[in-house]
């Protein structure tokens, strides 16, 4: 299931993208999972301190978060939807105010021999191209944050289920479900500050 929020365009509104990728070393499913169930974030994220899914399921659900970024509190409003079998989630930012007409897009994680190659997408469109720059350094640094946060907590969990792992089985490259547990549930996008976030 996809959701498109169609706004009206005139021939001054251009539309923006920016890419961003890391490496990160922890299975593909466990990442995925980490980005899925973002109720662990305000635990180990540094960024989030409020995630909740108000609906849906682990395939389509919508997602409201709050972070702190540049010393200021922001919300987030989203839609997400997941594709397991491809390691991909697609976002839109819902209830958006002007400068913005539109966010949104997409993680893709993939499985390599060594590290997941994890990639974070955003697309925008703005009411004012004179603040399409700002949006964009602000979308530029979250990104840049978040895909650290999510490196550093999948690389903790996967060690720590390595180590706990029975003797000769790969724990870590078996968990294909959300992660479960209060400190441990398993959001850039980005959830990030309303240019940036997802979530």
């Amino acid at each position: 299931m996809n959701l498109s929020v169609s706004t009206p365009r005139n021939a001054h509104q251009t539309s923006h993208r920016t890419t961003h990728r890391l490496s990160i070393n922890a299975p593909a499913d466990l990442v995925f999972s980490m980005l899925r169930d973002a109720s662990h974030w305000p635990y180990l994220d540094g960024l989030t301190v409020y995630s909740e899914r108000v609906s849906g399921d682990d395939a389509t659900h919508e997602l409201r978060t709050s972070v702190v970024s540049n010393g200021a509190l922001s919300s987030s409003h989203s839609w997400r939807v997941f594709d397991a079998a491809s390691h991909r989630a697609e976002f839109q930012q819902l209830d958006l105010e002007p400068p913005l007409l539109q966010l949104g897009g997409d993680w893709e994680i993939r499985p390599t021999d060594g590290p997941s190659v994890v990639t974070l997408n955003h697309g925008f469109e703005v009411d004012d191209e004179h603040l399409a720059e700002r949006i964009n350094q602000i979308i530029e640094d979250y990104s840049r944050r978040e895909l650290e946060a999510l490196r550093a907590s999948c690389e903790r969990l996967s060690v720590l289920l390595q180590h706990h792992a029975p003797q000769g089985q790969p724990a870590a490259r078996s968990i294909t479900e959300p992660i479960a547990g209060p400190a441990t549930q398993a959001a850039a996008e980005p959830s990030t500050q309303p240019a940036a976030q997802e979530a």
